[in-house]
């Protein structure tokens, strides 16, 4: 076998041996794309039970959202109407209040050892001002005579703001209204059905009566009172 021949054997053994390194190679990147496709499959199978899961669990939250929306509605609506009747009672509580004291004190149309010569209840006015600002104002009991006025605010519970309130507002108003009474003697009563401990204290300390009831009667504190 002369050198030529060798050499062309040798070349084919290297050609069989690169062609079979090139079917293997061939087959494992066959055999790595369908393990790559199957994976592929079940990357997308979970995909699709987790999409499917995702929209099952947002119907659900979906049901439930509305289920406790209507829920809620109907718990305000309830609520609206509960507050309706509450504040009717209490208004209607208060009325009675008024016209409790009112009554009482038309009666006997004296307050703070001063006698009156008229008790008017539920007092109301609107009047302007200077600069055009409009007042209205309501008042629940105003006992008047020749030269004094009393002012008595009625409430089913007295508080500390209350007492304040007549003072620093209702007082004021009146005189603002009522330029003829200007001159006039002013005595401050609070009354009501029961009291807070700070608004008694805040009536003795500023010179208000105290109007309440004492059994069947209506018992009044006025030994403190003084003339705003």
């Amino acid at each position: 076998m002369d050198k030529y021949e060798t050499d062309f054997t040798k070349v084919w053994a290297a050609m069989d041996r690169t062609d079979k390194q090139i079917e293997e190679t061939s087959r494992r990147i066959a055999e790595s794309n369908e393990r790559m496709e199957k994976g592929f499959e079940e990357t997308r199978r979970r995909i699709a039970e987790s999409n499917e899961r995702m929209e099952k669990n947002l119907e659900e939250t979906s049901r439930k959202v509305d289920a406790t929306t209507a829920n809620l509605d109907k718990y305000l609506a309830e609520l609206k109407e509960a507050r309706k009747e509450i504040g009717g009672i209490g208004h209607s509580y208060g009325m009675h209040a008024e016209c409790y004291f009112f009554e009482s004190l038309k009666k006997s149309k004296q307050f703070g050892g001063i006698d009156f010569d008229s008790v008017e209840g539920d007092v109301t006015n609107t009047s302007l001002v200077p600069k055009g600002k409009r007042i209205d104002a309501q008042f629940d009991i105003v006992m008047i005579n020749g030269d004094s006025i009393a002012i008595i605010e009625v409430k089913s519970k007295v508080q500390k703001n209350d007492v304040k309130t007549l003072i620093d507002r209702q007082l004021n108003t009146f005189k603002q209204i009522y330029v003829q009474y200007v001159d006039y003697n002013f005595y401050l009563g609070v009354a009501g059905f029961s009291f807070e401990k700070k608004a008694e204290e805040e009536a003795i300390s500023s010179g208000v009566g105290i109007l309440k009831l004492s059994g069947e009667n209506v018992e009044i504190q006025d030994k403190h009172l003084k003339i705003y």
